[in-house]
């Protein structure tokens, strides 16, 4: 059985895949910013000059793309270089890869490479159309660490757990590069947190995953961290929030300090304040009352099927719980595991119980309704760091050591075929 799976059909009872088989491209392309779905013989492309006198060539205003950024609270442009329609042209003047359209020479002979979203004239991943995209929503309230859960993921990935499954991970861009490179030179280099995501239009983080095996198609990954604060305003929501009901994969993080029964138990080295921490924190379950409002509750049976990862961050402070009755001090959750060349359902099983376990007794109205109101789910606990930031800062004098972070990540590989599952 390969490493990879694109499969048809539903995993048999006994966890073990049916025989699999491997999809053939090109592939129908999901725009990352409208989610419109079309054929690779849709796209159009942005021309890479213009031509005064010409009526098809000159500077125009793009109606589409500023529908777009007004939607999302971007900017207006003004006139800019023009759309082709490759339909218009003639065979010789379109490059293909893999089947799929990727250039082509204009009527002036002029060849670009910039392809565009047919409906709203985003530019689309370099790799759209040669391999399936999937969006992965990165949820959570304010404060729960998702900009420094994705950048310790990525990490994680990139170094160490693409490998032990004979795949590669890189940027979908060098723009998408640098900012990675910038983030994770800030906590692995110069021990300094990253700054909350402003309460703004949010971009996806464009990611490809490249198998060893020719066979398997490469994914485009596109995700998408949404700022806490904005997660839980409908006006937001409704603006930037489409991603959500257009995942393929949901990873939930969940603080333990926004559990109202763990704040005065659990002890900070960087505590800066005093007391209790319940203004200063948002519920879990407040996420849930706007994902119910904005798209569960126009699902069938009000439930979402979307692979959903519920992930306790901050692992290592449940240390200091010193309090068997939600975590006992030798739990797995403490330890790294590396998930070899498929994904361990025992070690899952054992990780998904302990979570569901500790939630039950922290937090049982918010584990209730994730029960309620998702259908596919895993429980995870990770820490991006290893350690406590105080002031901002990571004390250099502790190691930054990740742990289980790519765990829900591969999870979701699992879920949606791509990674085999197997017991050890």
């Amino acid at each position: 059985m390969g490493l990879f799976s694109f499969l048809r059909g539903n995993r048999s009872e006994n966890n073990d895949y049916k025989k699999a088989t491997y999809e053939k491209g090109p592939f129908m392309i999901t725009c990352p910013f409208c989610f419109k779905k079309f054929k690779t013989d849709q796209v159009v492309f942005r021309a890479s000059h213009f031509e005064n006198g010409d009526p098809e060539y000159e500077k125009t205003v793009d109606e589409l793309l500023n529908e777009y950024n007004k939607k999302v609270g971007k900017g207006v442009l003004g006139e800019i270089n023009p759309i082709i329609v490759p339909k218009d042209l003639p065979e010789k003047n379109k490059t293909r890869v893999d089947g799929v359209l990727i250039e082509i020479k204009d009527k002036y002979d002029m060849s670009t490479s910039e392809r565009l979203c047919p409906f709203c004239h985003n530019e689309l991943p370099i790799t759209s159309g040669r391999g399936p995209s999937k969006i992965i929503s990165v949820v959570g309230a304010s404060q729960a660490g998702k900009s420094v859960y994705m950048t310790t993921l990525l990490y994680t990935l990139e170094k160490y757990s693409c490998g032990r499954i004979n795949a590669s991970l890189i940027a979908g861009s060098s723009l998408y590069n640098d900012e990675i490179r910038e983030n994770q030179e800030k906590i692995f280099e110069k021990n300094i947190m990253l700054d909350p995501t402003p309460k703004q239009h949010v971009e996806p983080l464009i990611e490809n995953m490249k198998f060893r095996d020719d066979k398997i198609a490469p994914i485009t990954f596109i995700f998408y961290d949404i700022p806490g604060e904005g997660m839980t305003d409908k006006d937001y929501i409704e603006r930037h929030g489409d991603h959500i009901k257009n995942s393929d994969g949901i990873i939930f993080l969940v603080d333990p300090l926004q559990m109202r029964t763990l704040r005065k138990k659990v002890s900070l080295m960087n505590r800066e304040m005093k007391g209790d921490f319940t203004e200063k924190y948002q519920e879990p379950k407040d996420i849930i009352v706007y994902l119910f409002e904005n798209f569960i509750s126009k699902q069938s049976k009000e439930k979402t099927n979307i692979p959903t990862a519920i992930v306790v961050t901050k692992s290592d402070m449940l240390r200091n719980l010193n309090d068997e009755e939600y975590i006992n001090e030798n739990s797995n959750i403490f330890r790294n595991y590396d998930h070899s060349e498929f994904f361990n359902l025992n070690e899952f099983e054992n990780i998904d119980g302990e979570v569901r376990k500790f939630l039950s007794k922290a937090d049982a109205s918010f584990k209730g309704a994730m029960d309620t109101y998702f259908g596919v789910t895993g429980y995870f606990a990770v820490s991006s760091l290893g350690c406590n930031p105080q002031n901002l800062k990571i004390d250099s004098g502790n190691s930054i050591n990740p742990l289980r972070v790519d765990e829900p990540f591969l999870w979701l590989l699992y879920q949606m075929n791509y990674l085999d599952g197997g017991r050890q």
